[in-house]
């Protein structure tokens, strides 16, 4: 277990070296869910950011998402579920790891803020257009923190 653990530490402190390029982005809280806190939200890259716009993602690349939170519930156990959501219903994005704490420290722990980094694929399968995506953690009890971001996918355009 305790090699687990280092290379779990190892890849963080990785990720949370990229993570500190990222541009803090605006969020808001998911509808009737008031079980964590949200510190920063922050997607890289995403240089649209520092004018307060949406950012704009490329279809065939990849974002790094990193954002601290602070739970208000003891968690085991987290399960990460990433939707993009619409006012009648949301789709599961797929391809999504849902392990959370392969992304974040557990056993997550009340009043305890704490780091979650994933690197997103942004498929090239995906329709261009303006999205909210809905990171939701769950624990074990059925416990939640969620968040929204916005993001732009679009097609990269040939230079020549």
């Amino acid at each position: 277990m305790k090699g687990y653990q280092a290379v779990f530490s190892i890849g963080l402190f990785a990720l949370c070296i990229c993570a500190a390029n990222a541009e803090v982005v605006n969020f808001k809280n998911c509808p009737g869910e008031a079980k964590c806190t949200f510190n920063e939200v922050a997607i890289s890259p995403c240089p649209e950011a520092a004018e307060g716009r949406t950012c704009t993602v490329y279809r065939g690349s990849n974002i790094s998402i990193t954002f601290d939170f602070t739970p208000e519930f003891n968690a085991n156990v987290l399960t990460a579920d990433v939707s993009w959501t619409q006012p009648a219903f949301d789709l599961p994005f797929i391809g999504m790891d849902t392990e959370a704490c392969k992304h974040t420290a557990c056993p997550a722990q009340s009043g305890k803020r704490q780091t979650y980094v994933y690197e997103l694929p942004i498929k090239k399968s995906y329709p261009p257009k303006h999205y909210d995506v809905k990171w939701k953690l769950t624990s074990e009890n059925n416990d939640t923190c969620c968040m929204i971001v916005q993001i732009n996918i679009t097609k990269k355009t040939k230079h020549t």
